[in-house]
């Protein structure tokens, strides 16, 4: 990213603007004293949540026709699902076991901390390195401490967490479905029975597996010809939600019915287990395909949402100073008259299907920092024509 005369940013296309070099800080600096971070603490009282089906509906339904006429930002070649072929093992034997204990693997980073192209493009290099890993029968005496480097040498983090999965996961796998995860889904055909034989309840499923990964194992065999179809709840992670959120999909309001603040934390059991239902509501009752609806919400945000400049944050500290939740992160100021925040609204917005309806700035950094999704203010729409000549 190069800078302006300012120091203005000539391109905001990433959620998180890169602070500059940590060499230019002096190590002493701490976050200032008047800092206030956007994301509110805790209240403690539980949120009420109404479900719009009467607005949403029609608006998956645009989503849905755009992604099936590869409108924008679906014709773009940047614009790709986790598991695209691109992305894959080079060595993989498509539709073998291997494939699908990849697929199962992969899962674990579908957790947050790294985008998930990302993590399915540095699996891919440990399987190419390291294919016996994908062996249940191999896998499931590995070293963890091996395994964790390994992990770590591939830019995957959570190390310790996954090895042990891993590791656990292998040897359930192996003892109960001959180290293929296909087999778990044997005469399945909704996703309450999947929940029983992936969820790890009492130590019958799998370990780190709740709904989001139930969700996804499916929608990877599924996607990738695997196992048999049938309906079930779209993965909720940060795009899901943010589209949703957004656009007024759901709507939030305290115990006394008024609309909760900008900051709150909205990421809650009940935002997950409200948005769950909507969409397998919706796929059954417009007979959709949930693989497809999956693809048409997520990549939308994830192509085009963290590119609009009231989406960005700046990491002052730089990221080599990340905090968790106390991270010194400051909210892009939005300038409709800067040129590159021109040419980011033009390719983010810009080329949105829903854009018409899409009401709130709901940054990603975060939910990827500290777990948090909150609504930091109204969207601002930049002027129509400067949007327009930006892209001539």
């Amino acid at each position: 990213m190069t800078s302006g005369e300012y120091g203005e940013p000539l391109f905001l296309f990433d959620e998180v603007v890169a602070a500059p070099s940590p060499k230019s800080f002096a190590l002493e600096q701490q976050i200032p004293e008047d800092y206030i971070p956007e994301v509110l603490p805790p209240s403690g009282e539980k949120l009420d949540i109404t479900i719009h089906k009467d607005h949403a509906y029609p608006l998956l339904d645009r989503l849905l026709d755009a992604y099936g006429r590869s409108e924008p930002p679906y014709n773009l070649d940047s614009v790709r699902l986790p598991h695209d072929p691109r992305h894959m093992p080079e060595t993989l034997e498509q539709g073998s076991v291997d494939h699908a204990v990849f697929l199962f693997n992969v899962c674990y980073y579908m957790r947050g901390g790294i985008k998930s192209n990302d993590a399915v493009k540095r699996m891919a290099k440990v399987y190419d390195n390291h294919p016996e890993l994908f062996n249940c029968a191999y896998a499931q005496s590995y070293d963890a401490p091996a395994l964790e480097t390994i992990l770590k040498n591939h830019g995957l983090g959570f190390q310790g967490t996954v090895a042990r999965q891993w590791i656990e996961n292998a040897r359930r796998l192996q003892e109960r479905y001959e180290g293929d995860p296909r087999n778990i889904f044997d005469g399945v055909s909704t996703y309450e029975q999947s929940q029983e034989l992936i969820q790890n309840r009492s130590g019958k499923g799998f370990v780190g597996f709740q709904e989001k990964m139930t969700s996804m194992i499916i929608y990877y065999l599924m996607d990738e010809g695997l196992i048999k179809p049938f309906n079930f709840p779209i993965p909720v992670d940060l795009h899901v939600m943010r589209v949703s959120i957004a656009n007024e999909m759901i709507t939030f309001t305290d115990p006394y019915g008024q609309p909760v603040p900008h900051g709150t934390n909205l990421f809650t059991k009940e935002t997950l287990a409200a948005l769950r239902g909507l969409y397998f509501d919706y796929a059954e009752e417009r007979n959709v395909n949930p693989l497809r609806l999956c693809d048409a919400v997520w990549l939308l945000s994830e192509s085009l949402c963290g590119r609009y400049p009231g989406n960005v944050t700046i990491e002052p500290l730089g990221r080599e100073r990340r905090n968790g939740r106390s991270t010194y992160l400051v909210p892009n100021v939005v300038n409709t008259t800067s040129q590159a925040q021109q040419k980011a609204y033009a390719a983010s917005c810009g080329i949105c299907p829903i854009q018409e309806t899409c009401e709130y700035s709901i940054p990603g950094t975060q939910y990827y920092i500290g777990g948090n999704i909150i609504v930091r203010g109204r969207r601002v729409r930049f002027p129509v024509p400067a949007v327009i000549d930006t892209l001539f």
